[in-house]
């Protein structure tokens, strides 16, 4: 049929054989946006992204459209609409969040008063987040402000309140639709956990918990630190520091220990899932075999098994810091998510540079390695300086990046604060630091006491309330991006094709299900651009058809659009929707039959 000519031997990112999910997905990308697709009207949003009418903005037909006139196209075989990728997450330091009890601290009080500002559970309102996940960092007891060092997995961390007040926060959280994640630290515990200390003792109980030996191994880690350290006259191997010792999951009793903490929280709390720290490191191999190793692959796909067996609809996302190939193996069998750490590079590239290559490169990484929306996308996480300080202050690159963030394929999670542009560099501490809720001294609304870590700088101006009220301001872009991306499935779970953009700083992608396609464009570059052309050598277009705004940020949400010219393999040849694309300015287009 004309217009509808791509074969999965000639799209970009597929291999035959690399996952079953990705080869359905070739077969979806072939087809996707070939049946007959109607209007979908995006919600009342606010500037600076704004939804346009719900009549096409353009509905000039080609003067010499491709495919005959009411032909019909192949039903499209589209990426499973999981739950995962048709959520947005937010990862939330509950120490940084909110204090409920005024001792400086954020607590699970002060998370749950504040979840009408994530997601109130109305979606007629327009001045909530939106968010329909959370990520909760370690929340278990710890000695530590950030808790990667457990104490006791089964106690919540005193510092922010009770058991009770965690099922409080939960059932709240529940009843917005909202699920609710947390850290699980398996790989290390703390050295003052009483399984180490046991351990450490030789006393019979736990011997085999942890990994020791009579003399010193001598090897450093993979990144060159010291990971084996004295105590007494043994040694004991810790990969991140002599505090946080490394169990054993060569012992059936830390497996048989952890599958019970992992059914705890599952069932007894009722968490809807984890992130998974460090997930890389579980089974170590030797030296030069730390991370990866085919036992850590073996050990965390018996154990995903068992998460799934106790909750089926549960949610397992993994921190994997590594190229997309090794990131992506752990997904599906280890993980039903990884961290696409090359995408994250690649937006604060792209936006620093002002070209569009890094950003090209990386999407052609995901699209290629993980089955279709399982790649976990961010901009920065606690672990890096923010994306805001990267990007300068410049609040146009903000928005950009979130545009980015919420219309390329993968689940995407928003670090707390990055929706108001907080800003942070080492240490860890000032990435983390309070939020800031108002522009009111001396806490900014944080807390009634002297907060646990100072607040960043700028916080009388860069804090919730200041930019609540401000339809210009980045709060409500990330309000209306995640509002745009909420009322359309394909931006959730569509089918991706990589589009060409003709210029250095231009680049876009189509976004497709069965009956909806969508194509989004995007100018990173710190200038306007003429002089571009969208091109798709084949693909799962259908002409003639029409194009509507659903969304912008940095653009006119009312500008008129030129329509599409379709080829005669479903894709495109230099189309310039707009006569111009703003500096820093991302469109959402919906593309669809012409009347």
């Amino acid at each position: 049929i004309a217009g509808c000519r791509a074969t999965h031997s000639r799209l970009p990112g597929v291999r035959r054989g690399r996952h079953p999910a990705t080869w359905a997905t070739a077969i979806a990308l072939v087809a996707a946006g070939c049946s007959t697709v109607a209007p979908t009207a995006a919600p009342a949003t606010t500037e600076p992204v704004s939804a346009a009418p719900a009549t096409p903005v353009a509905s000039v037909l080609p003067s010499e459209p491709s495919g005959a006139a009411g032909s019909a196209c192949t039903p499209a075989t589209i990426p499973p609409a999981d739950d995962p990728s048709s959520r947005v997450w937010y990862e939330a330091f509950v120490r940084s969040f909110k204090d409920g009890n005024g001792d400086g601290i954020g607590d699970l009080k002060g998370l749950t008063a504040k979840l009408d500002y994530l997601n109130d559970g109305n979606p007629a309102t327009t001045d909530d987040l939106g968010v329909t996940g959370i990520w909760l960092m370690p929340i278990a007891d710890s000695p530590s402000y950030h808790g990667y060092d457990v104490i006791d997995y089964d106690r919540v961390e005193p510092d922010y309140g009770t058991r009770a007040d965690l099922d409080a926060f939960i059932a709240a959280a529940h009843a917005r639709g909202i699920k609710v994640i947390v850290d699980l630290v398996l790989n290390h515990t703390s050295s003052e956990n009483s399984w180490f200390e046991s351990s450490a003792r030789h006393d019979g109980t736990h011997d085999d918990w942890y990994v020791w030996s009579a003399t010193n191994p001598g090897w450093l880690g993979p990144d060159g630190q010291i990971v084996w350290h004295e105590h007494g006259k043994r040694w004991y191997y810790g990969l991140f520091s002599e505090g946080m010792p490394d169990l054993n999951y060569r012992s059936p009793a830390v497996t048989a220990e952890m599958d019970r903490v992992t059914t705890f929280w599952l069932q007894d709390v009722g968490v809807d899932g984890f992130r998974l720290d460090a997930a890389k490191y579980l089974v170590e191999d030797g030296e030069g075999k730390l991370q990866n190793t085919p036992e850590t692959h073996a050990w965390l796909a018996a154990w995903k098994q068992q998460v799934e067996a106790v909750r089926p609809d549960a949610t397992v996302v993994g921190e994997v810091w590594d190229p997309a190939t090794i990131a992506a193996s752990y997904v599906p069998d280890d993980t039903d998510l990884t961290f696409d750490f090359g995408m994250a590079q690649a937006i604060r590239l792209a936006l620093q540079g002002g070209r569009a290559a890094p950003l090209e490169t990386a999407l052609g990484d995901s699209l290629t390695a993980w089955p279709a929306n399982r790649n976990a996308t961010f901009l920065t996480n606690h672990d890096q300086t923010r994306i805001m300080t990267e990007l300068n202050g410049d609040a146009a690159s903000a928005k950009l990046a979130a545009f980015l963030l919420l219309t390329l394929p993968g689940t995407p999670f928003v670090y707390y604060g990055e929706e108001i542009g907080l800003t942070g560099t080492k240490p860890d501490e000032r990435i983390r630091t309070p939020m800031p809720w108002t522009g009111e001294g001396p806490a900014a609304g944080f807390t009634t006491a002297t907060p646990w870590e100072p607040l960043q700088d700028g916080w009388q101006t860069v804090n919730v309330a200041a930019e609540t009220g401000d339809p210009a301001s980045l709060l409500s872009a990330y309000r209306s991006l995640i509002a745009v991306r909420g009322a359309n499935d394909a931006l959730q779970h569509g089918a991706t094709v990589p589009v060409q953009g003709g210029a250095e700083g231009v680049t876009g992608w189509l976004r497709t299900t069965g009956d909806q396609t969508l194509l989004a464009v995007a100018n990173v570059s710190d200038a306007p651009i003429t002089e571009y052309g969208l091109s798709l050598d084949d693909g799962p277009l259908c002409g003639p058809l029409t194009a509507r705004m659903v969304g912008t940020v940095g653009g006119d949400p009312a500008s008129a659009l030129v329509p599409p010219v379709v080829t005669a393999d479903g894709g495109l040849d230099g189309w310039r929707p707009l006569p111009t694309l703003p500096a820093r300015s991302g469109y959402v287009l919906a593309l669809e039959p012409a009347p």
